[in-house]
């Protein structure tokens, strides 16, 4: 028994091993690409290495990290607002376990929480 269609068996759908893509039958779609034209190299693999180097601190590392991470938010938000989205992931780095445990496998270094 399924609800709006679902559960009721069907084709499975049809793969064309040229292209790697998948269709539906009934269903025609757009294939998806990304172009790595607009893409711009950050310094980041550079920059961890001189992290875990220590040539550069973790602060200053997670920094760079963070306005990579909103820098295509950069005119589409106020800078109050920009700068409060980006003090918002600061300290989830710093008290989020999960990102923590990240920073600390690709750095060696464990970001501090603030004191206070």
């Amino acid at each position: 028994m399924g609800i709006d269609g679902i559960g009721k068996g069907g084709d499975a759908p049809k793969v064309d091993p040229s292209s790697g893509a998948t269709s539906v039958k009934g269903v025609e779609g757009e294939r998806f690409e990304l172009s790595t034209e607009s893409v711009e190299q950050t310094q980041g693999p550079g920059l961890l290495e001189q992290v875990q180097r220590g040539e550069v601190g973790l602060d200053a590392y997670l920094d760079v990290r963070v306005n990579d991470a909103v820098g295509h938010l950069e005119g589409r938000l106020s800078p109050e607002q920009l700068e409060f989205v980006k003090e918002e992931l600061r300290a989830q780095l710093q008290s989020d376990p999960v990102l923590i445990e990240l920073v600390r496998r690709a750095t060696g270094q464990s970001p501090e929480a603030p004191a206070g």
